[in-house]
């Protein structure tokens, strides 16, 4: 039997006029949503939830980094004699990121509609007919069209709705949880690496080109997109008489107390347009673009592993490039719920400065390395891959820290743009930059450089995680005193 919580009796501040929850509940039809459950809740569900959102993760990774590799066979096929950059080329990349940061806060306006589940379904059609017109294209118009189509959907589902759905789903543990799901992105870009670097080659070299390998990464973008949003995917923990993991109260699905009310308090945080007319959300949005523009370069470590077969004897083969590319997504994978344990236990600043630090370090002797090299490239190599989990990481965790969960889904919506824009402006910064001044038969030197110089930006994104984290929980207390 369930039994209406003892908080919940009790007016909380923050209800309009003579309102009580029981009155909102009685007035909905039941009383049965707001329960204190006597038994240990299903752990099991919690899990599956999980595991559906990392499959889903493991698409956006297959977008986020998989695609990216197709530069320069798209560009040798279609302009062998290089009347088009690669930057030009790239510029593919950029329109998929820039159309679903565009979609995103309209997403997080249909979430409370629809549901994350719907969003899923119809998002991962659309991106999934994309990506495999993609493979049709016969010029930079097609690549731009079929662009759109992708990032249409993407924006709407993977790249949103994970996130959303650990933060409905968990309270205690949410860093782990997080870390975990936003770990699929690194699988997603494994399997692109091992995927595409050997079979994207031309057909006369022993691949199957990159306009077959292209709908093999639609094929496998849906399948893990579509079928956990199927099978795996739950709106809300409500929606199963579950609480979210670590409260006590299942709370109702009206939108009143699902987005104001928890426990019988109002949840901390501010609405959307108060934290959007905060100057703290636009100097945490500047420094997520920074931080999108730092871990670029995470984007064209492939090519700058290729690139390295033009120094005589250095030994670099598209294979050993694509061994290199999986021991970086391995050192994120691993990373990733790692820095999620640890941003628990000690603080995400902290946490962030030490993966920050092993990242700078790593990445100054990887700028240093001349090929051939010895075994340790590797561990080099996932020392790097692990520094770029911080990325897709802490937007979820520093706007939930800065903003609260009054109105995180719509807060999101428009933050979580932030990293991608970033991401769409700097691969097209580094695909360029890695050509100028160049020796011609020796590419991607300002690669290096980079590689070196990195940290400077690091500590640019540790300020601005810093003071918006301070200055929006300032502004939490001033505006919503009934939740300090």
């Amino acid at each position: 039997m369930t039994k209406t919580s003892g908080a919940a009796r009790e007016q909380p501040p923050g209800l309009a006029g003579d309102q009580h929850p029981d009155d909102i509940v009685e007035r909905l039809g039941s009383a049965d949503h707001i329960i204190e459950s006597d038994s240990p809740p299903n752990r099991l569900r919690y899990v599956l939830v999980l595991i559906g959102a990392v499959c889903i993760q493991v698409s956006a990774g297959i977008v986020l980094s998989g695609l990216s590799m197709f530069t320069d066979r798209i560009r040798a096929d279609l302009w062998p004699d290089g009347e088009v950059s690669r930057a030009q080329v790239q510029s593919f990349y950029s329109v998929i990121l820039m159309v679903g940061i565009a979609v995103m806060p309209i997403a997080g306006r249909l979430i409370g509609r629809l549901g994350g589940r719907k969003l899923l379904v119809i998002g991962g059609l659309i991106s999934s007919l994309g990506i495999a017109g993609l493979a049709t294209a016969q010029g930079m118009a097609g690549l731009y069209l079929f662009s759109a189509i992708t990032g249409l959907g993407f924006g709407m589902s993977v790249n949103y709705v994970p996130i959303i759905l650990v933060n409905t789903w968990f309270d205690k543990f949410k860093g782990v949880a997080m870390g975990t799901v936003v770990a699929g992105t690194g699988v997603g870009g494994m399997v692109g690496s091992l995927v595409f670097s050997n079979t994207n080659q031309p057909v006369e070299d022993g691949g199957l080109g990159w306009r077959a390998s292209m709908l093999i990464g639609a094929a496998l973008y849906a399948v893990f997109c579509l079928i956990p949003a199927w099978l795996l995917v739950v709106n809300r923990p409500s929606d199963v008489g579950l609480p979210v993991y670590g409260r006590t109260v299942v709370e109702t699905d009206h939108i009143v107390l699902e987005n104001e009310v928890a426990d019988g308090v109002p949840l901390p945080g501010l609405k959307v347009g108060e934290a959007i007319r905060s100057g703290w959300f636009w100097l945490l949005y500047a420094a997520l673009i920074i931080m999108g523009v730092y871990y670029a370069m995470g984007q064209i470590t492939q090519p700058y592993y290729i690139n390295q077969g033009s120094y005589p004897g250095s030994g670099v083969t598209p294979a050993l490039a694509g061994a290199l590319m999986t021991a970086q997504m391995i050192g994120l994978i691993v990373t990733k719920p790692l820095l999620g344990a640890l941003t628990e236990a000690i603080g995400m600043i902290k946490a962030m400065a030490i993966v920050m630090i092993v990242h700078a370090v790593a990445g100054y002797l990887l700028g240093s390395v001349l090929f051939p090299t010895g075994w340790w490239i590797f561990i080099l190599t996932a020392l790097v891959g692990a520094g770029f989990a911080i990325g897709s990481l802490t937007p979820p965790l520093v706007c939930a820290a800065a903003f609260g969960q009054r109105d995180y889904p719509a807060i999101y919506g428009v933050l979580g743009s932030a990293y991608p824009l970033g991401l769409a402006v700097g691969s097209m910064i580094w695909s360029a930059a890695g050509m100028i001044g160049a020796d011609a038969g020796q590419p991607w030197q300002l690669y290096r450089v980079a590689m070196k110089w990195c940290w400077i930006l690091g500590v640019l994104i540790l300020a601005g995680y810093f003071f918006a984290i301070r200055g929006g929980r300032a502004r939490q207390h001033r505006l919503h005193a009934e939740t300090r």
